[in-house]
């Protein structure tokens, strides 16, 4: 969107903006000179608002009065919340570089807490050999922001900024601050020891609904871009702001009062250096309370839970505090633990009882009985949900203990209500409710999951287990089965798509279309978010009748939705509908893969020049075991596998295969292959490559290959349909022989070359991926697909990721015109095509693939090698181009060398041509 300024050209126009910039801006200043005025006075008795409390902190920051202390961080926002309380500190910024996977912290704040500690770690470790001096006490801390199940941080740049800030807008987020103390003692010998304590605060932010216009002129103003979540609250990031719960100086970067509390823990405890461990209660684990919820189902025991000492309301624990006395010689990464109890293996034994306790807690409507302010009691409570008392104590209990509610004193009684998140999304009439989604987990996964070691050995579905009876067509015989199962479905898929709607809206500049269609839109939740986003953007929801029928109980209230419409039909049978933008939203998920390559033929053609297909997926990644929903995900999948073996998971089942060929045909142009380390054979290759690179490596360059095959088949498919109509209009395959023959062989090799273009960059990462024989970490020549095409991207431009292209359209060409026009020439001079034995069919299909295989394989050879060379510079380069590839491999190697791993490319054929034949076999039911 341009920038409002660039709208109002007039004067006067200029004039206003200028005005308002200025007010805006002077406005911020008040506010922040008026917040650190009220803190400054808090904190050092200036205000005698409560009497005693606004005194009673200053003694602490007293105690560091002679002491080294350090501030770990060059944040001037720290900096000066330090300074105004009187704190005399040197600042000395952590070199620790924030490179922590987030992805192996279970929760935003362990995160954040174990960054801080590293940081605070780092500098104690440094200045006793690079300052020469030993500090007494170091301060580490870092600001994450958490929404959505995602920790933003600072944005990289304006766009990374405009989705965060998307993200953020109208929506409750948390700020998390981990802070880190270590304390530090001279030891004899010159060694010290660090006693770290460390602790984090939480504060909810919410922010207004953000206009694009909004977004965009705080974006252009320059101050998110050093802020985690792209906004500083103290500054203009505050009229982003409804109202904030907590800390406020917790979201500007550090939660003071709760430093100021842990302190006084430390020096107003007897101890007899800085150095001995302090013991402070931490909360009580979320487990210990759904476990006693689990006692109770598992026994019945009566009894109700330990009163509560406080008074007022008991959130779920939004800080936390833990002590421990390390003797280190250099800082190490993960959580300072006892290593000898399992307690991520004990967390994950737990965590259905979790999941059962939000699923409990939902179908009893509880959630909807708690809105109001006021609260219930557990005995108010259960005569509404007509339960026992002491059950649902307990079920009430560890629902607070996991986040879901708040328990607070009420007239000499404890009573319940819901958190903030709670009445948002788990209140079954809010506006982004998901309590449907989560009763279809509890109604249909959850009782497939049970069985879910059968679905492994057997690779199908579990439905007959789960619920007594068989499901061919999942959606039909399970999803649709009668109008109450498709309505509560459709509240699951509404629900869900109204809470990523705005998201994937969000996620892309989709103001250039004017019309969209949505394939398999259900309720059209997503369709309506996208209007609410473009206004000039009209939405088409394309489903089956049985949806379109009563997608009228889902249209929102208060909204204008001419601009959404719904059509009926079947998207693998009928026409689609024309859009310039083809959405496919948690859909391809739902197929196998032949399914998958009949719809996006469908689409290939159906789009016209300047279309755009927007696909929202969860998606998996090769070498990095997260984000473990994705996998989750992919065993939820079972449940649509309709026999067979899907084609993604053959091509898995192969690849080690698959690699022991590639690195057979380029271990004379690698650089990490020395002469006298090279394989001299496939035996010699799959016995040293678990010794040498571990046994995961025979899947290096996979996840590329199983990305590669999704478009390439659909496009394979789709062209050869085209150029067949272009070839062999007219061409009577009996009295036309060698024309049709010709045909064949013109239409099978156009439409591989073709689709070459299309994905040759994903080809050419899954060959060098496959090519690293690096064992890990920095042996490793690429650590992941999108590493692999960045680093040769910037090193040889978009040149370097298409090198050997042009023998490999010489090859696709001689290897498709075999593999489409010899099988299809074959079939056709059978009596009955349509109705070939499966058998035959494949044999025929192997043989073809064999022997285009075969055929083709120097010229595989040759693009691999030239590949190769890719990110080589000067006298690195081994051949100058494709002729001289050929020129010296056939003087260097020998004719033999083209045909290197050819009998394993002959072996993990097969699955080629067994795709070949469920395509056919697939298209006489279609």
């Amino acid at each position: 969107m341009p920038h409002p300024e660039v709208l109002l050209v007039s004067v006067a126009g200029v004039t206003v903006v200028t005005l308002v910039t200025l007010a805006i801006q002077t406005y911020s200043c008040f506010l922040m000179h008026t917040v650190l005025t009220f803190h400054r006075g808090l904190l050092t008795g200036l205000s005698r608002v409560g009497g005693n409390t606004t005194m009673v902190l200053n003694p602490v920051i007293s105690k560091l009065t002679g002491k080294l202390v350090v501030l770990a961080s060059a944040s001037p926002r720290r900096l000066e919340i330090l300074t105004n309380v009187g704190l005399k500190f040197e600042v000395v910024p952590s070199w620790f570089k924030e490179t922590l996977d987030k992805t192996l912290f279970r929760t935003p704040q362990e995160y954040a807490v174990e960054t801080a500690k590293q940081k605070a770690l780092e500098v104690a470790k440094r200045m006793p050999y690079k300052h020469l001096k030993t500090p007494d006490i170091v301060i580490g801390a870092d600001t994450v922001v958490a929404v959505d199940g995602f920790i933003l941080e600072k944005p990289v740049d304006k766009q990374d900024a405009y989705r965060m800030l998307s993200r953020l807008s109208g929506k409750v987020h948390s700020v998390f601050t981990g802070v880190a103390i270590i304390l530090c003692h001279e030891l004899e010998g010159q060694q010290i020891e660090y006693s770290v304590v460390d602790f984090y605060e939480e504060t909810k932010v919410k922010f207004a609904d953000l206009s694009e216009e909004m977004l965009w002129e705080y974006i252009h103003s320059g101050e998110p871009m050093d802020k985690a979540g792209g906004y500083g609250i103290q500054a203009l990031g505050g009229m982003l702001v409804e109202y904030v719960h907590g800390d406020f100086l917790n979201v500007v970067g550090f939660p003071l009062n709760h430093f100021c509390k842990r302190l006084g823990d430390i020096y107003n405890t007897h101890i007899e250096s800085p150095a001995q461990s302090i013991k402070s209660e931490p909360c009580e684990e979320k487990w210990t309370l759904v476990n006693k919820l689990s006692k109770c189902v598992e026994n019945g025991e009566a009894g109700g839970w330990p009163d509560d000492k406080g008074d007022g309301a008991v959130p779920a624990s939004t800080s936390r505090g833990a002590e421990h006395k390390l003797n280190l010689v250099e800082p190490q990464c993960g959580a300072y633990r006892n290593s000898e109890f399992p307690h991520r293996i004990v967390d994950l034994l737990d965590g259905f009882k979790a999941s059962k306790t939000l699923f409990a807690a939902s179908k009893l409507k509880v959630f909807d009985l708690l809105t109001s302010a006021e609260g219930l009691t557990a005995g108010e409570v259960a005569g509404k949900i007509a339960a026992s008392v002491e059950g649902t104590e307990r079920l009430l209990d560890a629902s607070v203990s996991l986040g879901l509610l708040m328990k607070f004193k009420r007239e000499g009684t404890v009573a319940y209500r819901n958190t903030e998140e709670a009445n948002q999304y788990l209140v079954s009439t809010s506006e982004l409710s998901l309590h449907g989604y989560i009763m279809h987990c509890n109604d249909l996964v959850w009782p497939l999951f049970t069985h879910l070691e059968h679905g492994v050995q057997e690779g199908c579905s579990q439905h007959l287990r789960a619920f007594g009876k068989r499901s061919d067509d999942l959606f039909q015989d399970a999803y649709y089965s009668s109008k109450e199962v498709k309505l509560r479905f459709m509240n699951a898929m509404h629900s869900i798509a109204k809470v990523t709607g705005r998201d994937v809206a969000a996620a892309f500049d989709l103001s250039q279309f004017k019309t969209a269609c949505d394939l398999g839109g259900c309720t059209g939740a997503m369709a309506y978010e996208f209007t609410k986003a473009y206004p000039g953007l009209s939405v088409t929801v394309f489903d089956l009748p049985a949806v379109v029928e009563i997608s009228n109980h889902f249209c929102p209230r208060n909204q204008e939705s001419s601009r959404v419409t719904f059509v009926a039909g079947d998207f693998f049978k009928d026409d689609l509908p024309k859009a310039d933008l083809y959405v496919l939203a948690r859909i391809l998920h739902d197929w196998p893969d032949e399914k998958v390559n009949v719809l996006l033929s469908k689409l290939s053609a159906t789009c016209t020049p300047g279309c755009a297909v927007l696909l929202a997926e969860t998606i998996l990644d090769e070498g990095k075991p997260h984000p473990s929903q994705a996998f989750l995900q992919s065993l939820n999948m079972l449940d649509f596998l309709a026999g067979g073996v899907a084609a993604a998971i053959s091509k898995t089942a192969v690849a080690p295969i698959e690699r022991v060929k590639l690195l057979l045909q380029v271990q004379h142009a690698s650089k990490q292959i020395s002469a006298d380390k090279q394989y001299k054979g496939i035996v010699d290759c799959i016995v040293r490559i678990p010794k040498e690179q571990g046994f995961a490596s025979f899947w290096r360059g996979n996840l590329a290959n199983v990305i590669r095959y999704f478009p390439t088949q659909a496009l394979n498919f789709a062209f050869k349909d085209k150029y067949k109509q272009i070839f062999l209009g007219g061409v009577d395959k009996h009295t036309q022989f060698w024309r049709y023959f010709a045909g064949n062989l013109a239409s099978g090799g156009a439409a591989g070359a073709t689709s070459l273009c299309f994905v040759y960059p994903l080809d050419f990462a899954r060959t060098r991926l496959a090519a690293d024989v690096g064992k890990a970490g920095s042996t490793r020549e690429f650590t992941g697909l999108g590493d692999c095409l960045v680093k040769i991207s910037k090193s040889d431009g978009l040149r370097g990721l298409y090198q050997g292209f042009n023998v490999s359209v010489q090859g696709i060409i001689i290897y498709r015109a075999a593999y489409f026009g010899i099988y299809d020439t074959a079939k056709g001079m059978l009596p009955d095509p349509k109705n070939t034995h499966i058998v035959v069919s494949w044999m025929i299909a192997q043989t073809v693939t064999a022997v285009a295989g075969v055929v083709s394989y120097p010229f595989d050879t040759v693009r691999r090698r030239m590949m190769m060379q890719s990110g080589r510079k000067g006298a690195d380069i081994m051949y100058t181009g494709t002729l001289d590839c050929w020129r010296k491999i056939a003087r260097d190697e020998g004719g033999k060398a083209f045909f290197k791993g050819a009998l394993s490319n002959v072996l993990r054929g097969m699955g080629g041509a067994f795709v070949l034949v469920l395509y056919d076999e697939f298209k006489k039911f279609v």
